[in-house]
């Protein structure tokens, strides 16, 4: 089963229009959403156009070698996380940056424990 928007694509249009000439904070009040929603509306329709402001009603699935290649990107890229994000067609910065600390991670030289790490013996026992 899909996901169901709260706002359509034309009453978003409607609140970024609103949001040129009004504050954004009483706009955020007067419809019941976070200020800093309607400004990522905002970057998502810049960036983006109205596929930006369409509703996904399923998980997209990327590649490895688009991860991998947007994570490089964007470490030679002085963008910030979430403008970068838009502008490659992301939905949410969230997603770019848990792909650089998985990268990270795999990138990481693995712990080796030294001798005086290991866990001390028992005692011995005999019967």
């Amino acid at each position: 089963m899909g996901r169901r928007a709260k706002f359509s694509v034309q009453q978003k249009l409607i609140i970024i229009k609103k949001a040129q000439t009004e504050s954004i904070e009483r706009l955020a009040q007067e419809y019941c959403v976070n200020a800093h929603t309607i400004r990522r509306w905002k970057r998502m329709y810049k960036y983006q156009g109205m596929r930006g402001l369409e509703s996904a009603h399923h998980n997209k699935v990327y590649s490895v070698e688009f991860k991998r290649k947007l994570v490089v990107e964007f470490e030679h890229s002085t963008d910030t996380l979430e403008k970068f994000a838009l502008k490659h067609g992301l939905k949410s910065d969230w997603q770019l940056s848990q792909w650089i600390i998985q990268y990270n991670e795999s990138k990481a030289t693995v712990y080796t424990p030294r001798k005086r790490d290991s866990i001390m013996p028992g005692r011995k026992t005999t019967f």
